[in-house]
């Protein structure tokens, strides 16, 4: 009864590691809204995207005020995507993106798609520059999904947010006291240690494979955005995805030496014997 009971939570204690690594990983930075700003905030000082939003704010102004001219808007431009301001407002764009596909539709959203909003940028790089008189009231929209299709609608994952988040909870909660309890019954505790060190490893793998899943359905889903948008959303799912993958190769490494110190531990015991 002891050994089966043993076997039992070393069993839910590997299942509950191995969807542990990337639920947690899923729900802290990409669900909760600061860890995916923290997430991709790096992004606000890579030279190609400030040089594509740069470009975006130059072409949006010669739409809405065609009166200025872009040999004047494009340096003006550059210099702020270059200054100290635009990594605020990036964030709060990248937190608005955020917040349109993880918190509830409003009914005047409803079937909308996710676009990237450069009003405040437009109107900060005018007024920066002696040019506040020139006010753009927009709103200045560049969509980064294509409403023809099944694109990223307001809401669209409201509820699997909420859902990733209970699991990954659970799944920890689960793990972290099938361990303890398989420790307190088991025999050889080292076998405990190796068998959960094992499920860590597969939640490493699960993660890294499923940072490539999301990559390819990330580059489908924003495939209806065009020009600078286009690149922009695609650099962001590649940061995203490989700070997954990272973690995910972090992760398998912790669960070898989890299980080296309980394969180390139970040769220990077992040579005292």
């Amino acid at each position: 009864m002891r050994s089966f009971l043993t076997a039992l939570l070393c069993l839910v204690a590997i299942v509950g590691a191995a969807i542990a690594v990337p639920a947690f990983w899923v729900n802290e930075h990409v669900v909760d809204r600061d860890g995916f700003s923290e997430t991709v905030a790096p992004l606000a000082d890579n030279a190609k995207v400030q040089q594509l939003i740069a470009d975006e704010i130059t072409t949006q102004v010669g739409v809405a005020a065609p009166l200025v001219p872009s040999a004047l808007v494009q340096p003006l431009a550059d210099a702020y995507t270059r200054g100290s301001e635009f990594p605020k407002d990036f964030a709060e764009v990248m937190n608005q993106q955020h917040d349109w596909l993880f918190s509830e539709a409003t009914p005047e959203d409803e079937g909308r798609v996710m676009s990237l909003d450069l009003t405040p940028m437009v109107n900060r790089v005018l007024s920066e520059q002696g040019l506040g008189a020139i006010q753009v009231e927009g709103p200045i929209e560049v969509p980064l999904s294509d409403s023809a299709q099944a694109g990223l609608e307001a809401g669209r994952y409201h509820q699997l947010g909420e859902q990733i988040g209970y699991i990954a909870f659970g799944v920890a909660i689960a793990a972290i006291v099938a361990t303890l309890g398989a420790l307190i019954f088991a025999r050889r505790r080292g076998l405990v240690l190796l068998a959960v060190g094992f499920g860590v490893v597969i939640g490493g793998i699960l993660t890294w494979l499923l940072g490539e899943w999301a990559r390819r359905r990330a580059q489908d889903e924003v495939g209806g955005a065009e020009g600078s948008a286009r690149e922009v959303a695609d650099l962001m799912v590649d940061k995203v995805v490989d700070n997954m993958q990272n973690v995910g190769l972090i992760a398998v490494g912790a669960g070898v030496a989890l299980a080296a110190i309980g394969l180390l531990i139970s040769a220990l015991l077992e040579r005292r014997r």
